[in-house]
């Protein structure tokens, strides 16, 4: 059950230095975007700490309301400034994302608005949490969510039928978003949209979902502004990886151009769970990289005929790249820690570090 909302801490007037450790919150999944010189960063983020100073701890985060967090950077992200919340659920409680906002995404528009993306989840009942669905809303300077649209673009219960029609899957229609997951497997995916814009000025929008109770996979829609705000357009089949069948949910996925070698990138945070419930020092959590000279693929692994895993990033999830240098190939990514590392570490983000392609 979805606990009273703890409190939010205004912004805060000291800056983080070699990463970002809130004294007061607990941070993850990450989005960004570059004005300028300017470097905005988003994550979900919860107070450490329930209204009466019972202490939240990192597995139990998921029974509060999160919060979507803002920080800023100057210096291609070696320091930061915190510019406190942007998004937080609906008051409304017929609203799409009354229940709690999850990880989404911030793109400039040609017109300088910004396209503003994110996770809403509906208040159903204490057995089903996690109904899913995908919003949009504009923002005039990526300081605070306006024009929020009032209907999601995509709802699994509203849209279920057309849906599965494009090739995804869902669970039974009365189970959707079951706190126990779908069929044997993990919790619903249609979650975290992450919108671009490619050469041609088409908006194109990339989410987690599923093709089965156990294979994750990317979905893919072509956006058009309307009176009612941002909409699908097209929803196309969901784009499979090369090794889909390790992953379970591809979570948070970013994608990128390399107009130098004419060549897409895909992050993705890739999370085997087999099913809700199973323990977490069973599950294992993994950044992965794809390529292709194809919007829809075929994606393969960064690194051609090796792992598409990047190295050296433990306890790594839900990264951004910051900045890409194809010519020297390399790229800047920052990423928040998950719980399975250190208690001084753990839902807080790690240092910049350089990925060599």
């Amino acid at each position: 059950m979805t606990k009273p909302n703890p409190s939010i801490p205004p912004f805060s007037l000291s800056g983080y230095k070699d990463g970002i450790v809130h004294p007061t919150l607990w941070l993850w999944d990450s989005w960004t975007y570059k004005e300028g010189h300017q470097l905005h960063l988003y994550a979900l983020a919860l107070s450490r700490s329930a209204e009466d100073g019972t202490p939240i701890l990192p597995e139990h985060r998921n029974d509060y309301p999160f919060h979507i967090r803002h920080f800023e950077s100057s210096d291609k992200g070696e320091s930061w400034s915190d510019l406190g919340s942007v998004l937080t659920r609906s008051p409304d409680p017929d609203s799409y994302y009354s229940r709690n906002v999850w990880s989404g995404s911030a793109t400039r528009l040609p017109d300088n608005r910004k396209l503003m993306g994110f996770t809403g989840f509906r208040n159903l009942d204490e057995d089903h949490p996690f109904l899913q669905s995908i919003g949009f809303a504009i923002s005039s300077d990526g300081m605070a969510f306006e024009q929020i649209a009032q209907k999601p673009a995509s709802c699994p219960n509203r849209d279920y039928d057309a849906i599965i029609e494009a090739g995804y899957y869902l669970g039974p229609k009365d189970q959707l978003g079951h706190k126990d997951g779908e069929e044997g497997g993990p919790i619903l995916a249609w979650r975290d949209p992450y919108t671009f814009i490619d050469r041609d000025g088409v908006i194109h929008a990339f989410w987690s979902a599923k093709v089965s109770p156990k294979v994750g996979a990317i979905a893919h829609a072509t956006l058009i502004e309307t009176k009612a705000g941002f909409e699908i357009d097209t929803l196309h089949p969901p784009i499979t990886l090369p090794d889909a069948k390790s992953i379970t949910q591809a979570e948070v996925p970013k994608l990128y151009f390399d107009a130098l070698n004419d060549t897409y990138y895909m992050l993705i945070s890739a999370c085997d769970r087999l099913f809700e419930g199973q323990n977490d020092s069973e599950v294992t959590k993994t950044l992965r990289l794809y390529k292709a000279h194809n919007i829809r693929g075929p994606w393969v692994s960064y690194k051609d005929e090796h792992s598409p895993i990047i190295p050296g990033l433990p306890n790594m999830f839900g990264a951004s790249i910051i900045e890409t240098d194809f010519a020297a190939g390399q790229l800047k990514l920052i990423a928040p820690v998950t719980e399975c590392a250190s208690a001084e570490k753990q839902l807080t983000f790690a240092p910049v570090q350089t990925i060599n392609l």
